[in-house]
């Protein structure tokens, strides 16, 4: 199968912004190439194995989107076009190419990047990669395939961030939107009693089934569905979604939930960020909020 690559050379300070643009635009994930964020990974965390090529420096950045065949260039291109209106950053330099490439490339382009590393006490592991855990470690082993969630992202890092900080034990979870299955099979991993999920993408739904098994979770409850459907409301939600979205489906969120549940929500660029605290305080309590770069996520209370 075909897909497109569309890199779009930045700057360290917009690749958030033009990660943004670019699933927006349709990418069905992401890749950055930008020493910074090797740096602070170097700074910052704990990195048991990389390729010894990261570590050199380079001024080079850039974002890299992934398309199906059919998609519209012509829209993509004005959804990064649209960024140079913006003066809080240097946007004037923005470049994008476009080449063809078969699946497989894709598919094993982002396999160098990813190596085992911690989020909290629970480390996520490439499946490829032998890694014995240190002590205290929760491992969660993935493989990502074709859906949204290598724990990587700003995002899903700061979703299974905030779950370490509520009970889960005995707790029963709806993954809202589950891409790769990366944040049920953390919060089965930290003591959840059930998980629930679901997601509208049937490659997705691949993925989670598949994560689940080698992670040994038998008969998950994996669901191309709505998730109004659910006979059993869920004592916590977990939705890495985008801030639009977040928005229109609170509704279905807090119906998904029983009294007194948590919603853990991320995928919200920073100038969305009040517009969706706004919504969900009309229904929830904030108990935390975190920034990451330009992402930033919500751990509300029903």
């Amino acid at each position: 199968m075909k897909f497109k690559k569309i890199t779009v050379k930045c700057t360290s300070e917009t690749s958030d912004t033009v990660s943004y643009a670019l699933h927006e635009a349709g990418s069905m994930g992401e890749v950055f190439e930008d020493y910074n964020n090797v740096k602070q990974v170097l700074d910052d965390k704990r990195w048991d194995y990389a390729d010894a090529q990261l570590f050199v420096p380079t001024d080079d950045c850039a974002v890299i989107g992934y398309f199906t065949i059919e998609s519209s260039e012509a829209v993509i291109t004005q959804k990064i076009e649209a960024l140079k209106q913006y003066d809080w950053a240097d946007f004037s330099m923005l470049d994008m190419h476009t080449e063809i490439i078969d699946s497989v490339e894709w598919e094993n382009e982002w396999k160098k990047y990813y190596k085992p590393f911690n989020i909290g006490k629970v480390v996520i592991v490439p499946e490829w990669i032998d890694y014995n855990p240190a002590c205290g470690d929760v491992k969660v082993v993935l493989n990502p395939g074709l859906a949204f969630g290598t724990g990587m992202h700003e995002t899903t890092s700061m979703c299974v961030d905030l779950m370490q900080r509520i009970p889960l034990s005995g707790k029963r979870v709806l993954d809202f939107g589950c891409g790769s299955g990366i944040l049920g099979i953390c919060a089965t991993a930290l003591g959840a009693k059930s998980v629930v999920f679901a997601d509208t993408d049937e490659q997705a739904i691949t993925a989670t089934e598949y994560n689940c098994k080698i992670n040994g979770i038998p008969n998950p409850e994996v669901f191309c569905r709505d998730v109004r459907e659910m006979s059993e409301p869920a004592d916590i939600v977990v939705a890495n979604i985008t801030a639009d979205v977040l928005i229109a489906v609170m509704p279905i969120i807090k119906s998904a939930l029983g009294n007194g549940g948590y919603a853990i929500i991320s995928g919200i660029i920073s100038d969305k960020k009040q517009i969706v605290a706004d919504e969900y305080a009309k229904e929830f309590t904030l108990i935390q909020s975190q920034q990451k770069n330009e992402w930033g996520a919500f751990l509300f209370k029903l």
